[in-house]
């Protein structure tokens, strides 16, 4: 049933951010079609974030807590690199020729993912190995 559920949700989640690129999707208020495209781009990364999830952690869910992790001591970096790769990202988004190739937003969201992301990292790392650790 879990990877039934993590199969729909990953392969929904695909569909909602595909719609994002097309321009097809009626307007929403304001009568401006690109909220319609930025609302249906941001349910497919919220469908394919839960779906990581479930595969990540087993469990169904939506915050990493560090007790989840198998390895916090040692995983805390790469998680930090995904991070600042993620806001990497967003500056080629925003910054390069490939932005007229992507929704207007997609930078920002992006960045905001980044952001998380790399804070997730660094809060693992305080908690571990930093000056937030508990003494045993």
């Amino acid at each position: 049933m879990e990877s039934k559920r993590k199969g729909i949700l990953f392969a929904s989640g695909l569909v909602f951010l595909s719609f994002a690129f097309f321009k097809f999707l009626p307007a929403g208020p304001w009568l401006d079609a690109s909220f319609s495209r930025g609302i249906s781009g941001l349910l497919g990364l919220a469908l394919i974030y839960l779906s990581w999830y479930q595969h990540v952690f087993g469990v169904f869910g939506v915050v990493p807590s560090v007790e989840r992790w198998k390895n916090p001591k040692s995983s805390w970096k790469t998680v930090v690199g995904v991070g600042c790769g993620f806001i990497g990202l967003s500056w080629i988004s925003g910054k390069t020729s490939i932005k007229e190739t992507l929704p207007e937003p997609s930078g920002m969201l992006l960045l905001l993912i980044g952001l998380l992301v790399t804070y997730t990292g660094l809060y693992a790392y305080l908690v571990t190995d930093g000056p937030l650790r508990e003494e045993s």
